[in-house]
């Protein structure tokens, strides 16, 4: 039976809260404390304050999804798999580029809580620093291709120490004698992972050679006579790059070597990219399940916000297999 004369007073006495957070909480007007929000809404339903919608009509309006380069096709595939399949759910998704910023992943992680989403994927920039906004929130969160090194969510990406053992098991089996690795810092889970996983591998070649690996800038800062003093101080004739966009960095020093250095050397790089196509070398690649790996962070994210009560059980990773395109 519906109570008269609820107001905004009522339901705050009842629920023990301000007239500005039940506020927060009926207009996702500002990040409120997740127990706070709950109990509020219980009063809401209680009271059948007549100034709120359902909420079983409007359970999930928005997520948050947090990406750490959306320039790389890697992401931007994985982003539209999100996408497609929240918007079959009825469900909208708020898209922030952190651009390998921490700083700027910290805002956009304040920025999406403010906005009260849902539930946040997050691919994360550095494994060991997590940004105190999502250890205050009891938000419902999943990573993807990259995860914090103590951290009590579900990952959803691959095993990238293995897939990079498989690509320099790859290029050896394909003849390369001394194979580098290039990546960017080893701060990044993923790049961590791939370079372990390359050396793991190296240590196990008959030749039993140092590692060779080398560092880049995100920006890209002087890359190409760092690239080439590398190729030729460690007389590199297999090359793993640890992303699209550093196999991009590659190109031109690549283009500039004499034709014989040049077909001598192998390559593969993960993620497949159209403009492979137009090179005039070929290009292996170690290629990621993107839309099933996107599918399954946005599927798995909807169950964690719609469960009733402690989450328990819940993996804290989800592998998917990689395989490679053969090109050499």
């Amino acid at each position: 039976m519906k109570q008269k004369n609820v107001t905004l007073k009522t339901v705050a006495d009842k629920a023990g809260v301000s007239i500005t957070t039940v506020s927060h909480v009926i207009n996702k007007t500002r990040h409120v404390n997740q127990d706070t929000k709950e109990t509020v809404l219980k009063t809401l339903e209680e009271l059948n304050y007549i100034g709120f919608k359902s909420r079983k009509a409007n359970k999930i309006e928005y997520v948050g999804v947090i990406i750490a380069d959306i320039r790389e096709d890697y992401y931007v595939s994985i982003t539209k798999a999100i996408e497609t399949f929240a918007s079959d759910m009825g469900i909208s998704i708020l898209i922030c580029d952190s651009e390998d910023d921490p700083a700027k992943e910290k805002r956009n992680i304040n920025m999406l809580l403010d906005r009260n989403v849902s539930g946040l994927i997050i691919a994360p920039i550095e494994s060991e620093n997590m940004p105190k906004g999502l250890t205050r929130s009891n938000i419902p969160v999943v990573l993807i291709d990259r995860q914090y090194e103590n951290h009590d969510f579900l990952f959803v990406g691959i095993n990238n120490l293995y897939s990079c053992y498989l690509g320099a098991k790859y290029l050896h089996e394909k003849g390369a004698e001394r194979i580098g690795f290039i990546g960017y810092s080893e701060s990044v889970y993923t790049i961590k992972q791939r370079v372990l996983g390359y050396k793991t591998y190296q240590q196990e070649m008959e030749n039993g050679r140092n590692p060779a690996v080398l560092s880049l800038s995100y920006h890209k800062e002087n890359s190409y006579p760092l690239i080439k003093n590398f190729i030729e101080q460690e007389n590199i004739d297999g090359i793993i790059c640890a992303t699209s966009a550093v196999c991009y960095e590659l190109v031109s020093v690549i283009n500039d070597l004499p034709e014989e250095q040049k077909k001598k050397l192998k390559v593969i790089t993960y993620d497949d990219n159209k403009w492979f196509d137009y090179l005039n070398f070929p290009v292996s690649v170690v290629s990621q399940p993107t839309a099933e790996i996107g599918n399954a962070a946005i599927e798995n994210l909807i169950s964690l916000i719609e469960h009733k009560g402690p989450i328990e059980n819940v993996k804290r990773e989800l592998l998917y297999d990689t395989s490679i395109i053969d090109r050499l």
